[in-house]
């Protein structure tokens, strides 16, 4: 009997007739490597990786999606066909298709990215990052090499959310540019050989550059299983803590404290309105330095620099 680690499980499989004795030690080979990532919150998907091949699928799939697109005219004014728009586009071995291409560029274009640097970002020859969190969402998540951008996982169902409220997502932008709500870039969806359709957004890290980023945070407003057992001194796990690890920290906005809390009224009611309930405020904490400090940013301009 062999043993064989799944994410979220472990299971005890016989070993295949005609399996040769290598291909066993590799099979146990890669269960230990499974059982050390788990260890970990982030870390790179190269070739023994189980979504190696699904990442490098995605990477070339995205590289002629973001083309296409780009290569395309995008509209002056955008219609009702444009925001169910679907490009299909097939490889070998898989179909890629995007959803809303010309309206997410346009968006992308607002926030003052080019698409060069996304497209470069996302399809680059480095391996993608696999970051596994404490959530209990059954998604994956992958992160570009750079660390810019998430990739995360959706069922058909958040998807087709994503897509109705699409329209009133981007006004919301538009009318407040300075919103603290994730942005999505992209609507994806990739079906390979004998797979099932997987349905992806790809998102802005909220958390790049992340080099002098010593502390994450998920804030609820609420205490009901929301603490996170520190990892102990030393230790090199990427862990995002909860709202009662943030009980002893303080923020000092002074001026710009009216500013984040209208702010927060704004997109929260928004997301009220669409009748979405399940949200957080992702915090980081990051030490300035001297000359930094003797800078009079204001909290608003700094969310805006994040987009670029």
């Amino acid at each position: 009997m062999e043993l064989e680690g799944r994410r979220d499980s472990v299971q005890y499989v016989g070993m295949q007739k005609g399996e040769s004795r290598g291909s066993s030690r590799r099979r146990r080979l890669f269960w230990k490597l499974r059982q050390r990532w788990k260890l970990l919150g982030l870390f790179e998907i190269d070739k023994e990786h189980e979504f190696y091949t699904l990442t490098c699928d995605l990477k070339e799939g995205l590289r002629d999606a973001i083309q296409d697109v780009f290569q395309s005219d995008v509209p002056i004014q955008f219609t009702d066909e444009d925001y169910t728009s679907k490009l299909t586009q097939g490889h070998n071995g898989y179909v890629m298709r995007t959803y809303a291409g010309s309206l997410f560029q346009h968006f992308r274009q607002s926030l003052g990215m080019s698409e060069e640097g996304y497209q470069h970002s996302l399809s680059s020859c480095g391996h993608y990052l696999q970051f596994i969190s404490n959530s209990k969402s059954k998604a994956d998540f992958f992160l570009t090499n750079d660390k810019r951008f998430f990739l995360k996982t959706q069922s058909k169902r958040e998807v087709n959310f994503m897509l109705r409220i699409l329209k009133n997502y981007m006004q919301h932008f538009q009318a407040y540019p300075h919103s603290l709500l994730v942005k999505i870039l992209g609507v994806h969806s990739i079906t390979r050989e004998q797979e099932k359709k997987k349905y992806f957004i790809i998102m802005q890290s909220v958390f790049f550059p992340d080099e002098r980023i010593i502390g994450r945070y998920d804030i609820k407003g609420c205490q009901v299983s929301r603490w996170t057992e520190p990892e102990p001194e030393g230790s090199q796990v990427l862990q995002v803590f909860k709202d009662l690890n943030f009980e002893s920290k303080v923020i000092c906005l002074d001026q710009q404290r009216s500013w984040l809390l209208r702010q927060t009224e704004l997109d929260t009611g928004f997301l009220r309105e669409l009748n979405v309930l399940d949200y957080s405020l992702l915090v980081g904490f990051q030490p300035l330095h001297a000359d930094e400090k003797s800078q009079n940013w204001s909290l608003a301009n700094l969310i805006v620099r994040t987009k670029t």
